[in-house]
């Protein structure tokens, strides 16, 4: 009977993958040349009304919205008394950003910043936030520019006519707006307005380039309360236009945007006040005191009754990896090997990106002594953003809050956000090939992280060895591999092999029998079909908005896709991949 149930439960589960890949597929594309197409096709335009713009930023966006209810809950509106003092600042911090904001606000907030003698990436992030109403930057760990305007560019919200003024300065608007300006450690007013001049004649020469291409990839958005010149722009443009802003100095571009902001709007009408929509300020609040907003979360999340399921998936994808360090194609010395396989064993998996080895209430009093000098206001939400963006500390600061998993090298650990267990990647029960296709895929390629050219280095207890560091640096055939990586994916190897590794590794443990394999029965009915749903739903993970793609280290979501599944032969079996579709040998470091 317990058996007919799994079967009905895989079936049902089967035919919901199903109904999805046909709701999402494009019809004309063929999986051997372009899977990510065949999984992914109409994702933008399912999704294109949604606030988020990727499968990974719907999780994101779930998790926030979780995160408003609780703020938004009577008890924290009212201060329960027995509310940790890290807590309370969170609250503050969401109740400050759901207040009506003003332009005037904005302006005094940049009046301040731009008397500073040095503004540096937390004074331009909360620069640009005010001025142009973006989610807050602090993802960014880094100070880069050229970032913090990409991600500007990239907001596909619509221009709002009425509220800014983007036509360029004249002399005598600049002159007038002079005269308003508050005493700023700034160059003289002509060599200002020189600089304002050239940076507005360089922006507004940008155009369409003269071939169809182009006009096709016309941009069809303005960012949202954008008061600079906007010429015509291709997204070929707008990388152009990215590098023009980060060539400037931030204490140029905020005084320059205070001067702007102040223009008439040209649709004659100001829209003085806006108000940030909840779940925008449960992003911001999480973003700002990370560790305070992930602790209130878990003290509502049943946690604990996934934590068997993954584990177990954890270990089978070891002894997976396992077989392929016994097996030593490289030909690596027995002390070198031994080395390997006592890390790959030792390497742990941990629910959560907070400490597991303490109560709820150590891990709470641990978090507000980070925070212990962090005071918001409830009213000052721009005050609050400069704190909160000045506040950073080694020990919490590694470790992220968002939907990403991660290796730590040091600590031979792989972290997966308790924000991944929740649909529409993981619900409980679900099938269990919906979760070795995703969650497995993940497992797998964090694992094989601390098996890569850089990683594989580092002990059991995260201490690199020299000795081991000369012999992979030796060793012809792990050379051979990693230069094959290098020749095909340049900088992304690493994570091109992760992605290749954890595929094979996942399929391996849903599919492949072996001795260590636990809990778990698997059907041979359908097989193919199986194989197939298998990847389509490791595909659609990445699924995503890509007119504008973020190029990482990861490399676009579609290439990840392709680049993962093109040379691995269960894959090119399970689709019919005949010899007219090129073939290459994929590169293998074990």
């Amino acid at each position: 009977m317990h058996s007919k149930r799994r079967l009905l439960v895989l079936i049902v589960g089967l035919l919901v993958v199903v109904l999805l890949v046909q709701a999402k597929s494009h019809p004309q594309a063929d999986p051997c040349q372009n899977f990510y197409g065949v999984a992914c096709g109409n994702w933008s335009a399912i999704h294109a009304s949604d606030a988020y713009q990727s499968f990974l930023g719907q999780l994101d966006y779930n998790y926030q919205a979780k995160l408003a209810d609780l703020l938004d809950a009577e008890y924290f509106a009212k201060g329960g008394h027995d509310e940790p003092h890290s807590v309370q600042q969170l609250r503050y911090f969401y109740t400050a950003c759901r207040r009506p904001l003003t332009q005037d606000q904005v302006l005094r907030s940049l009046e301040q910043l731009i008397a500073l003698e040095h503004i540096q990436f937390e004074e331009m992030t909360v620069g640009l936030t005010a001025a142009f109403r973006l989610q807050v930057l602090a993802s960014i760990n880094h100070y880069n520019k050229y970032d913090i305007f990409k991600q500007l560019l990239a907001r596909r919200e619509h221009w709002h006519p009425n509220t800014t003024n983007r036509e360029p300065l004249t002399r005598q608007q600049f002159d007038e707006l002079w005269v308003r300006m508050p005493k700023i450690p700034f160059p003289e007013k002509e060599d200002f307005w020189h600089q304002v001049s050239r940076l507005e004649a360089e922006l507004t020469s940008i155009g369409i380039e003269n071939d169809e291409t182009a006009r096709d990839e016309l941009v069809s958005w303005i960012p949202s309360f954008w008061m600079l010149p906007w010429p015509k722009l291709t997204y070929r443009n707008l990388h152009r236009v990215t590098r023009l802003l980060a060539l400037r100095t931030p204490q140029f571009m905020l005084t320059y945007i205070y001067l702007r902001l102040q223009l008439p709007p040209e649709g004659g009408v100001s829209k003085d006040t806006w108000l940030m929509d909840r779940d925008q300020c449960a992003e911001q609040s999480r973003q700002i005191l990370s560790h305070a907003a992930v602790w209130l979360m878990e003290q509502h999340h049943p946690r604990l009754k996934e934590e068997p399921l993954l584990q177990d998936i954890f270990e089978e994808l070891k002894q997976r990896f396992g077989q392929k360090l016994r097996a030593n194609r490289n030909n690596f010395t027995r002390r070198t090997q031994q080395f390997l396989v006592r890390k790959l064993k030792r390497m742990r998996l941990r629910l959560s990106i907070l400490p597991r080895n303490a109560s709820a209430t150590t891990v709470g009093q641990l978090i507000d002594g980070h925070y212990r000098h962090v005071h918001m206001n409830a009213s000052d939400y721009f005050g609050n953003l400069y704190i909160g963006l000045n506040h950073s500390s080694p020990q919490m600061h590694e470790y992220g809050t968002f939907a990403s998993p991660f290796y730590i090298t040091e600590k031979n650990m792989l972290i997966v956000p308790l924000s991944l267990l929740e649909p529409p990647l993981y619900a409980h029960d679900q099938p269990p090939i919906l979760t070795y296709s995703s969650l497995g895929f993940i497992l797998g390629h964090e694992l094989s992280h601390g098996f890569d050219s850089e990683g594989v280095t580092f002990s059991a207890d995260g201490v690199a060895s020299r000795a081991v560091d000369r012999e992979t640096a030796r060793n012809p055939r792990f050379q051979h591999e990693l230069s094959c990586l290098d020749r095909r994916f340049g900088s992304r190897r690493y994570e091109k092999f992760a992605d290749a590794s954890g595929l094979e590794l996942a399929y391996s443990a849903y599919f492949d029998t072996a001795q260590t394999d636990r809990k778990r029965h698997r059907s041979t009915d359908n097989l193919l079909s199986q194989q197939q749903q298998f990847f389509h739903n490791f595909a659609q993970f990445f699924c995503s908005d890509g007119e504008f793609s973020e190029e990482s280290d990861h490399g676009s979501d579609r290439k990840r896709v392709n680049d993962a599944v093109a040379h691995f032969k269960p894959f090119r079996e399970a689709f019919s991949c005949g010899t007219s579709h090129k073939r290459r040998r994929q590169c293998r470091l074990f």
